[in-house]
């Protein structure tokens, strides 16, 4: 398939060449979007004399649109006019769907996932929750599946998720509990944070998250911590109390000798 991409780059590289001098670097910059506009109306040779807007919307069947995303997607990404034709043609969401489920290739899942999210298509929230304890999908994938699922709340989430802990692995808690915050309050949250915070493991994430959940029960373990958190973790720590409307006060301990506050303190 065509690299639209590639061609509008060499397009800018060669008008920037023809009106050398003519503009300066942030005029030129805000031209983008009239010049992209011009490039993708205008005749292309590499695409038989088409312009690129003509030559995806010569292409009507889903299947062949949505071959052409996958291929796209494992050679670098597909470019906006291929995610416009596909939002226009029906029934190219059900075979992202299907690729979803089925492809190999991180890459493509994501796009697939990001083009589902965008397009407020379905999507396969039950199956993006298990990916977060199979312990067999990319990366990529599992983040993409969290940030979706914290957009898409629900009963029937949360319950297969808090079920999922069970099985889960530590690192697996983690992520289960950053999409369980934004799933509404449950005692069985709140008692996973809790679990999770008193682990003392990865203490200032697990603050923010207490914070983000909101709970001020949660002052029973968070001010008891101040006491022997590094200073990373007492600052987590105390934003997660004072976001709950607490207060710590600014002398509460002497962090001078902290390596953290050190670090922290050079940086600034």
């Amino acid at each position: 398939m065509l690299d639209f991409d590639k061609l509008f780059e060499d397009y800018i590289k060669e008008w920037l060449e023809n009106h050398k001098g003519e503009y300066t670097a942030d005029e030129a910059e805000n031209m983008i979007p009239d010049l992209y506009e011009k490039f993708v109306t205008s005749p292309c040779k590499e695409a038989g004399g088409k312009t690129p807007e003509e030559y995806f919307n010569a292409v009507s069947d889903p299947k062949e649109l949505v071959e052409m995303f996958a291929e796209s997607c494992k050679e670098g990404g597909a470019c906006s006019l291929l995610f416009d034709r596909m939002a226009e043609v029906a029934d190219c969401a059900p075979l992202l769907y299907d690729l979803v489920e089925k492809e190999t290739d991180p890459l493509v899942v994501a796009s697939a996932m990001d083009f589902l999210e965008d397009s407020g298509a379905d999507q396969p929230y039950a199956k993006y929750a298990d990916w977060l304890t199979e312990g067999d999908k990319d990366e990529s994938v599992v983040e993409k599946a969290v940030e979706i699922l914290k957009e898409h709340p629900s009963e029937e989430i949360k319950n297969r998720l808090l079920d999922a802990l069970s099985r889960a692995t530590e690192e697996q808690k983690q992520i289960i509990a950053d999409v369980l915050v934004r799933q509404g309050k449950d005692e069985r949250t709140y008692e996973l944070l809790k679990q999770l915070f008193k682990s003392g493991k990865n203490i200032p994430y697990i603050a923010g998250l207490v914070a983000k959940y909101g709970d001020e029960r949660a002052a029973e373990f968070l001010y008891p911590a101040l006491d022997n958190s590094n200073y990373l973790e007492f600052i987590e720590i105390r934003n997660a109390i004072e976001t709950m409307g607490g207060v710590v006060d600014d002398t509460y301990r002497d962090f001078s000798d902290d390596e953290y506050y050190k670090a922290i303190k050079h940086l600034k």
